[in-house]
């Protein structure tokens, strides 16, 4: 069994280089015809989820797809919920999961990471007049893009997040005592929820708050805050693989590393991720090391 951490294989890989066929492409280690069973998230568009076409899109499951093409395998998606990903994953019931997982011990240790696609962060979204109530005044102000320290104003107020996911997890941290936390299953429900005044805040992946104050139903609400990228809410997000199948594991890390030096997984945020330029370098891909002389 191959159990590493994301960032280590990616080192693994870029030092060996892995086997290569003439062409360049990497080797398949699947059997002709094999499916990849990849699990995501629904309701977390721009991420994932269902498009109004009908049709399931978003970030990470153009990457999986873009994986799944370099292997010669096809794509098969199944949807849940957050807290059920790394489960489905160990138990075998999926190959690989596609989703904001970011390489957090309690909940990552055990299965495999491919070397990072994306780097996360996290935004605290609010009814404006909340987000002018926290602003402290004069030299007291915090510098532009600061993280959120001071959430005191949120208390009484309605916080909503995922369940299962490190922006609930983060709101352990984030949040005051006298808050009141509700949990959805999707991020749309998260969303629902501020828009039909069930709740004054969310703690959401910030592809996901920006997508939401850039369409008309984000009218009336901000950013409170800078992002979040302490208290699990932030990180590397990482392709995660089963564990039994070692082939599988090195195959997926060397096509993610391979997307990533030729620009495709650039290309996929720029035309997936509706991020202003001035947010661009806050959801950034993951950029190539620099190549050894």
């Amino acid at each position: 069994m191959l159990v590493v951490a994301g960032l280590g294989l990616a080192a693994a890989i870029m030092a060996t280089g892995g086997d290569r066929t003439r062409d360049g492409a990497v080797p398949s280690p699947l059997a002709p015809g094999r499916s990849l069973t990849v699990a995501t998230v629904e309701g977390a568009l721009p991420l994932s989820g269902t498009r109004p076409d009908g049709r399931l899109g978003g970030f990470h499951v153009a990457v999986a797809r873009a994986v799944c093409a370099r292997l010669g395998a096809e794509c098969r998606f199944a949807m849940m919920a957050p807290a059920e990903l790394m489960r489905a994953l160990k138990t075998g019931a999926v190959d690989m999961v596609a989703a904001d997982v970011v390489a957090w011990p309690d909940e990552t240790a055990g299965v495999v990471l491919a070397p990072p696609h994306a780097r996360r962060s996290s935004l605290v979204v609010a009814r404006a007049a909340l987000v002018d109530e926290a602003a402290p005044a004069g030299d007291d102000a915090p510098p532009a893009g600061a993280e959120p320290a001071n959430l005191a104003v949120l208390s009484g107020r309605v916080v909503a997040a995922v369940a299962g996911s490190d922006q609930a997890a983060a709101l352990r941290g984030l949040a005051p005592a006298e808050a009141s936390v509700v949990l959805a299953e999707r991020q749309a429900e998260v969303l629902r929820a501020l828009r039909e005044g069930d709740a004054d805040v969310a703690v959401l992946p910030l592809s996901v708050a920006v997508a939401f104050l850039m369409r008309g139903e984000g009218a009336g609400f901000r950013v409170l805050g800078g992002p979040v990228r302490a208290a699990r809410a932030g990180g590397p997000v990482s392709l995660a693989v089963d564990p039994g199948d070692a082939a599988l594991a090195r195959a997926v890390g060397r096509a993610v590393i391979d997307l990533r030096r030729e620009g495709r997984l650039m290309a996929m945020a720029r035309d997936m991720l509706p991020l202003p330029e001035a947010a661009a370098p806050l959801a950034t891909v993951a950029r190539p090391r620099a190549a050894r002389p």
